[in-house]
């Protein structure tokens, strides 16, 4: 006797832009997908709405980062709930994680970071790393296929297709970056380590290790030395930030300056968002090294 699946319509949320985009690819046409920090909204200052909290309720499954990362979850899922399950993809078998840096200066000797104080609690940007997000569509078809076994061969197959056209996107962006590997960069908001890393990309410091952070006037002066004894040739800066602190600190470095957007607050959601992203942000990078002089020029605008 045949068993026959029965195929489900399943209800999938994802919380932010890339990791939306990474649930997308794996399942194309089934189902339906929500994104619950749309548009350009910041995850960090996000807020529930009881509308949402019901579509949570209402919904299979919810992929997010970690309760740590999209804290407006925390006490939502601090039970299990029968009706959906809720899925944290930086605490799943495989995620590689990076702590936090506790400093703002990190400049290298024999290789290491220069970090003297204890490490931090992980670093959440975890789909920076492509390995990483690699791993997180392993994850997504594996929960798909087990709520909806009769759609697997489909989940399966675009997985194995997403994941065949992430190395593709990471090897681009390896060769994009390979000069650069000897530049060092200022980062405005130290969220961009697992990029770093995965690329070769040599950050020194950081203007705020949170992006609602001020520096101090000793912070800047610190950096302004950093980046002179290091030759700094890329200042970084976040969507939202005011360019003029970066000028301050930069300045006369002959530096450049350019934005990268870790979230993909201001590209369109769908399945090419993440790659869209993370070529962005090698691209901007690039354009950053060439743009040497332009904070000088901002400077002489204040």
């Amino acid at each position: 006797m045949h068993t026959t699946l029965v195929a489900k319509e399943l209800k999938v949320i994802a919380t932010i832009k890339p990791l939306h985009s990474l649930v997308a690819n794996v399942m194309g046409h089934k189902g339906k997908l929500d994104l619950m920090v749309s548009g350009g909204l910041d995850p960090h200052i996000f807020r529930l709405k009881p509308s949402i909290i019901r579509q949570i309720h209402n919904s299979d499954v919810i992929f997010y980062i970690d309760p740590d990362m999209e804290i407006f979850l925390k006490s939502l899922l601090k039970r299990k709930y029968a009706n959906f399950l809720a899925v944290p993809m930086a605490r799943q078998k495989g995620i590689h994680l990076i702590a936090y840096r506790t400093s703002k200066i990190w400049h290298m000797e024999d290789g290491k970071p220069k970090d003297h104080k204890a490490p931090a609690a992980q670093d959440l940007h975890i789909w920076l790393d492509p390995s990483n997000a690699r791993r997180m569509v392993q994850i997504i078809e594996a929960t798909l296929s087990k709520l909806d076994p009769a759609n697997s061969l489909t989940y399966i197959q675009n997985a194995a297709k997403t994941i065949t056209r992430l190395y593709a996107m990471e090897e681009d962006i390896r060769e994009k970056l390979r000069p650069l590997r000897e530049k060092s960069m200022i980062v405005y908001h130290d969220a961009f380590q697992y990029f770093e890393k995965s690329f070769g990309l040599k950050a020194v410091g950081a203007i705020a290790l949170k992006s609602d952070q001020n520096p101090s006037a000793k912070h800047i002066k610190r950096l302004k030395r950093l980046a002179r004894e290091k030759r700094v040739t890329c200042v970084l800066g976040m969507p939202g930030a005011h360019p003029r602190i970066a000028t301050v600190v930069m300045g006369g470095t002959g530096a450049g300056f350019d934005v990268v957007d870790p979230l993909g607050l201001y590209i369109d959601k769908g399945p090419d968002l993440y790659f869209q992203l993370m070529t962005e942000m090698a691209q901007n990078i690039v354009d950053c090294q060439d743009q040497g002089g332009m904070l000088d020029d901002l400077n002489d605008l204040r």
